[in-house]
């Protein structure tokens, strides 16, 4: 395993987060599922740098609502979170599931980049979701003081930046995330890593691992001042057990740590409850045993399919 310890040289970089925030959501949206509780639309909105799909789930009930933000990680998809997004909508909270980062049919293979283009497609993940934010205050029906944000794995590292730069958010989920990102670009045996490396001439790894360190989350997630933090970490996600424990070493208070008899992929019941329940009392929504509870008595049976682009 390659062991590279790389110092503090950066200070927060809060500006490699800025963005243009005149840019005109033009907000597009199909509809694909609605029912007496819930309306589900694949939709998109415009970022700096290009398109940003994403699903959103809304409770058909009148506002004010809190909202939450869903960015999925590494090899899994907006769909995911569709189900738990699904139930939270019957509690009362509007969810945006994010495909981040935005379109962009020119961008490199992550293998083939260059450090400073994999600091600025992290940083660009992180926009988007600023971005939606933004889109979510522009809603008259959202309560701007209840947005949660959800995170994992890639989600959960840009989360931990987040939690230094986004005051806006009232609580963080991080799931299966890392203290460093460019220490796990440095050690990971994943594919993806492997071949980075090796595509990078040995005397420059330690300088362009250097050029990643300003998206990584331990630059952000001890800030004086934010939101409850719950960090959810897997007892088989083997590479990122210390990881996980270090980014909660890492985090001021308030902050939680749980662990799970799961994998990187946390699919994982107790998991999924914990998160949904930690949602439920910082966003005060309504009681989720009530609708769990209803799932399991008076299930929704759908005949015909919906309505999938």
């Amino acid at each position: 395993m390659l062991l590279l310890f790389l110092p503090p040289l950066y200070s927060q970089s809060p500006a490699l987060f800025d963005y243009d925030r005149s840019v005109p959501f033009q907000y597009q949206q199909e509809l694909i599922r609605t029912d007496a509780h819930v309306e589900i639309a694949g939709a998109g909105i415009q970022t700096p740098s290009g398109k940003l799909n994403l699903l959103v789930v809304r409770p058909r009930i009148k506002g004010p609502f809190p909202a939450i933000i869903y960015q999925h990680g590494g090899g899994t998809s907006m769909l995911t979170y569709l189900a738990e997004a699904e139930l939270l909508a019957r509690a009362g909270a509007l969810s945006l599931i994010l495909d981040a980062p935005a379109v962009d049919p020119k961008r490199k293979p992550l293998s083939s980049m260059t450090a400073v283009e994999l600091r600025d497609y992290n940083a660009a993940i992180v926009i988007c979701e600023r971005r939606a934010i933004d889109y979510l205050e522009s809603l008259p029906a959202v309560d701007r003081t209840r947005i949660a944000y959800v995170g994992h794995s890639y989600g959960g590292i840009t989360g931990g930046v987040l939690v230094g730069i986004e005051p806006r958010i009232r609580a963080f989920v991080l799931i299966g995330a890392v203290a460093r990102y460019s220490r796990h670009v440095a050690e990971s045996r994943a594919d993806l890593w492997v071949e980075w490396r090796q595509r990078t001439p040995g005397d420059l790894l330690a300088e362009s691992l250097r050029q990643l360190r300003p998206v990584d989350p331990d630059q952000y997630i001890d800030a004086a001042r934010h939101g409850p933090v719950l960090l959810q970490c897997g007892n088989f996600d083997f590479e990122n057990r210390e990881p996980c424990t270090a980014l909660f070493a890492a985090a001021s208070s308030p902050k939680e740590v749980r662990w799970y008899d799961t994998d990187h992929e946390f699919a994982n019941l107790e998991a999924t409850i914990d998160r949904i329940k930690f949602l439920e009392e910082q966003l005060r929504l309504k009681p989720i045993r009530k609708e769990l509870d209803r799932l399991v008595t008076a299930p929704r049976k759908q005949a015909t399919p919906s309505k999938v682009q």
